[in-house]
């Protein structure tokens, strides 16, 4: 075992650890913003993480461990950087002062894009790259060992599936994947029961991300994004056929107590619903111990070409070409990008020494082995990173708003091709079958008719409504539209979040 860790245990997905580094810091906590005339470093982490607080205290609490005496300001705020999909690394300072981010975590789905606005970090300058899984460091790392970014998590598209299930087990192919989860299974924003696939593929930039890797890995080369391919386009929509109109295409679910909204369907996959859930492995956080204990996991077959690499996302921290600290030969930039994806940090960050262990995906192999030491789920997550050659995803392209664009355009087709029914709720409550018609026909009227089935539980049908299935699916939430506004709903309408890779 690495020598950062000794008597390691799990217990009630609590990671219980005596560790020799050192714990996260009170010397100062790095959220106190950075003014005129003081010599502070800024840092912008990636927003979109189950347990914020411990990666900005792990990473507090690594640059005093390496002696850094300067002050460093931590930014965990998706309005003012929201991972790099949107953003620019700049922010206004407490005098009021706009200035860079000096140092940033952002996608690597954009990495084409980053390389233009970073500078690329010495090799003497990091430690232990060899250390990176393979995917990230064959993608970032320049002949010369200089690198465009450096790793810090990764993750590919998984489905969870229950001990026991044959038929996901047996999954290898996308056509075995459609064959076990068959189309139209559920018509509601969540399942009935153990049946049916749940999956995000909501929002411009996600299935965007989807067609361009579905005609990747058909074909070998990036599909055009100037004219869509209408095969990719009807295998998305069989995709989200497996799943509903509102799991998987609109996002329209309705929150579940004591879940993240971005892991709402790895929250319902533990309450008893769907027979699959697919996401990112920091879902299973969401998830009881129980589930946790009988849990299996795949990458996801985007193909039906079983000679295709896996296809790994990256978050990496990269360094603002415009820092200031950069001046004059300055290094402090590289110090810190170093110190955020050193071993002992991400340990710190993703399993903290007296909090929950978070999933995410390490991108440090020693990370991944050593918890895959100590908790059955990780040796998964480490058997899902070796079981075949990995790619790193990334567009091609250097202009994020044309991509985001271009997903809309997908979005649209997919929308369009989407083939099955759909629930609308009412306010009424059928109270058997024969007062379901007088409920059900006006409320299908206009989409297309009445199909016969109804439902007063809750789930699938949303919480205070009854449901009514419709033949054709007319909008993006099954609630009426008087209520919509008001309706708690996970589904991103507005916000940073809305130009985000959605993960779960």
């Amino acid at each position: 075992m690495p020598k950062h860790f000794r008597n390691i245990l799990i217990s009630k997905g609590v990671l219980i650890a005596a560790v020799l580094f050192v714990s996260p810091a009170s010397a100062q906590n790095c959220d106190a913003i950075c003014t005129d005339g003081e010599t502070c470093i800024t840092a912008a982490v990636y927003p979109y993480v189950p347990d914020m607080g411990a990666f900005t205290s792990a990473i507090c609490a690594a640059w005093q461990s390496a002696g850094q005496t300067e002050k460093l300001y931590l930014i965990a705020d998706e309005n003012i950087w929201d991972g790099g999909y949107g953003s620019d690394p700049v922010y206004t300072n407490g005098s009021g002062t706009q200035v860079p981010i000096d140092v940033f975590v952002y996608d690597a789905m954009y990495l084409e894009y980053w390389k233009t606005q970073t500078t690329q970090i010495p090799a003497a300058q990091i430690t232990n790259a060899s250390d990176f899984v393979p995917y990230a460091d064959a993608a970032l790392k320049l002949p010369n060992n200089d690198m465009y970014a450096l790793p810090m998590l990764g993750c590919t598209n998984i489905m969870f599936y229950r001990t026991g299930d044959a038929g996901m087990a047996g999954v290898t192919t996308l056509s075995d994947f459609e064959a076990v989860n068959t189309d139209g299974i559920y018509i509601s924003p969540v399942p009935f029961g153990m049946s049916g696939a749940m999956m995000n593929m909501s929002g411009k930039t996600t299935i965007g991300v989807n067609y361009m890797i579905k005609g990747y890995l058909d074909t070998g080369n990036w599909p055009s994004m100037t004219q869509l391919d209408q095969s990719i386009i009807q295998s998305l929509a069989g995709i989200s056929e497996t799943s509903s109109y509102y799991n998987a295409l609109t996002g329209a679910v309705p929150p579940l107590q004591g879940v993240e909204d971005q892991y709402v369907r790895a929250g319902y996959f533990s309450e008893g619903y769907g027979r699959t859930s697919i996401g990112f492995s920091e879902s299973m956080s969401q998830m009881s111990d129980t589930t946790r204990q009988n849990l299996q996991l795949r990458a996801f077959p985007w193909t039906d070409n079983t000679n295709t690499p896996n296809m790994f996302y990256a978050d990496v921290v990269g360094v603002n070409d415009q820092s200031p600290f950069l001046a004059n030969n300055g290094t402090l930039p590289f110090v810190l990008a170093n110190i955020m994806t050193e071993q002992a940090t991400m340990q710190n960050a993703i399993a903290p020494p007296t909090g929950e262990l978070s999933y995410l995906f390490p991108a440090r192999t020693s990370v991944l082995n050593a918890l895959s030491s100590v908790d059955p789920l990780y040796g998964q997550m480490s058997d899902i990173l070796n079981a075949k050659p990995t790619e790193l995803v990334s567009m091609p392209t250097t202009n994020r708003a044309t991509f985001h664009a271009f997903g809309g355009t997908v979005q649209s087709a997919v929308l369009g091709a989407f083939s099955g029914h759909c629930d609308l709720a009412s306010t009424t409550y059928p109270g058997n079958n024969s007062q379901a018609p007088a409920i059900c026909t006006p409320l299908c009227q206009a989409a297309g008719g009445w199909v016969g089935s109804w439902t007063n539980q809750s789930p699938p049908a949303w919480p205070g409504y009854s449901a009514c299935g419709c033949n054709t699916c007319v909008q993006a939430s099954p609630l009426p539209q008087s209520v919509q506004a008001r309706e708690p709903t996970t589904m991103v309408q507005s916000g940073p979040a809305l130009r985000r890779y959605m993960r779960n």
